[in-house]
């Protein structure tokens, strides 16, 4: 058998049934024809649209991804990250996601990135018409971070429509 399959590791398809629920904390946001996608190795592995409860279903053969980030966007919605899990209790498992996904903080209240689970580079979105463009001390302005959207320690969305993500990961590159 391992010649006629070469020595390729197979892996079994993963089925998720999956349900999209507005964040009781933040309930702005709806669940109807809402796209969800898995990504894994900075490549989509699968998409799915939600009816009209939120509910999907979307399946996928794992290789050799660390973790599987799971994405939404929509009508109004920018991509956002609900989730990050790395490894399936099973070939079919049930999962909730909320959107915005459920933010954790750190003992001191600092809000914890989902893919990365650090705090330190992780920074609260702010929607304007645009990144400011004049500070009181240029010299010192910005000093900390190679990201020119970020300015004293919030990010910049550069949009006047106020969206869905609360934070931005600026290791990671994602808005949660």
């Amino acid at each position: 058998m391992t010649l006629l399959l070469g020595f390729r590791h197979l892996t079994l398809p993963v089925t998720i049934t999956g349900h999209l629920k507005k964040n009781p904390a933040d309930t702005f946001a709806y669940t109807n024809g809402i796209i969800v996608f898995v990504k894994g190795g900075n490549k989509v592995l699968a998409k799915a649209v939600t009816d009209n409860k939120g509910d999907f279903i979307i399946t996928f053969t794992p290789k050799k991804e660390k973790s599987f980030d799971f994405y939404c966007t929509g009508l109004g919605i920018d991509t956002i990250l609900i989730s990050s899990v790395t490894v399936f209790e099973s070939d079919t498992p049930e999962m909730t996601f909320y959107i915005p996904g459920i933010r954790k903080k750190t003992t001191l209240g600092k809000t914890i990135c989902p893919k990365c689970k650090r705090a330190d580079k992780v920074y609260k979105i702010v929607y304007s018409d645009g990144i400011p463009d004049h500070f009181d001390d240029d010299k010192t302005a910005n000093k900390q971070n190679s990201n020119p959207k970020i300015i004293d320690g919030e990010y910049y969305a550069g949009t006047c429509i106020v969206g869905i993500a609360k934070y931005y990961c600026d290791r990671d590159k994602v808005e949660f």
